[in-house]
């Protein structure tokens, strides 16, 4: 799986941006970027938003793709009136170090996705070919990371439930949710495994329903075709999952395709975001789209 190298460091800068569902017709705003951090060296990922009632805070979580090949956690805290984001801490560690996305659940702690083992060119093209399940989910807290999750092929996109108690994982290879039980002492007890026969990408929870709304890459290839040549079409798609109240493996999942596009109106989606019946679209490397949202 290569990768156009003019979307690679350090022929990119990396940023951050906020949409306003209130006002879709408005750009996006790039956010400015302070503190003392390594600002070139800033490559973003995912990103997980928390809100700290007890601090008054709303504090972004963003995986940092470093340029040293050393991926970590860049913490900041977002200022409303200046709309800019103030650097608070870089997390680091043994377990941190292919990491795809990450779900905050406190002003410091926060579980994360390695979607492969390696970490060297071959060796993630070892993985790629033979879908080897060796993706992890790990959890960091008060100076500590530790593995509380393995057997994920290609672990991708991670989230967690409105009442925190599930956490939820996507593999893009697997193609499926893994629903896990989050226990008293943060480690995870698989419940559930949702299949859905396309390539996962991103998972996002609609905190008063508790839908997930995935991003998913339905016909892989052209996935790799458009990674590797961004003029090479990549297909779409949007999946909203509705598990119920109480989550079993033999409970029922109402599954809703909501999207779908081969590449003619945007390019291997990422990321599908739901905000009172307007779903923000992500994609790989371009163009988002907004579009509303009617249920039947």
């Amino acid at each position: 799986m290569s990768i156009d190298p003019a979307r690679l460091p350090p022929h990119i800068k990396g940023r951050i941006y906020l949409f306003d569902f209130n006002n879709p017709e408005k750009d996006a705003v790039e956010l400015d970027l302070n503190g003392d951090f390594e600002r070139k060296h800033f490559y973003p990922h995912g990103i997980s938003i928390y809100e700290d009632s007890d601090l008054g805070e709303l504090r972004i979580f963003a995986v940092n793709h470093h340029i040293s090949g050393k991926d970590r956690i860049e913490i900041f805290k977002y200022d409303e009136k200046k709309r800019s984001l103030n650097h608070l801490k870089t997390v680091m560690g043994k377990t941190i170090y292919s990491v795809n996305d990450v779900v905050a659940v406190g002003p410091e702690s926060f579980y994360y996705t390695n979607d492969k083992y390696f970490v060297n060119k071959w060796g993630r093209v070892f993985e790629a070919m033979t879908r080897v399940a060796w993706g992890t989910v790990g959890f960091y807290d008060n100076g500590k990371d530790s593995i509380v999750a393995t057997g994920l092929c290609f672990a991708n996109g991670i989230n967690i439930s409105p009442d925190m108690r599930h956490v939820y994982v996507s593999t893009t290879f697997g193609g499926e949710v893994f629903v896990y039980e989050r226990k008293g002492d943060n480690s995870l007890k698989e419940i559930k495994q949702i299949k859905l026969y396309s390539g996962l990408d991103n998972i996002e929870v609609d905190m008063h329903t508790g839908d997930l709304w995935l991003g998913c890459h339905p016909v892989l290839h052209t996935l790799t075709e458009h990674m590797s040549n961004i003029s090479n079409p990549g297909g779409s798609q949007v999946l909203r999952l509705r598990l119920g109240e109480t989550v079993t493996q033999s409970s029922n999942v109402d599954i809703t395709e909501v999207f779908v596009d081969d590449g003619s109106i945007i390019n291997s989606q990422t990321v599908a975001s739901y905000y009172e019946g307007k779903l923000l679209i992500g994609t790989l490397f371009g163009k988002t789209a907004f579009c509303e949202v009617k249920h039947a």
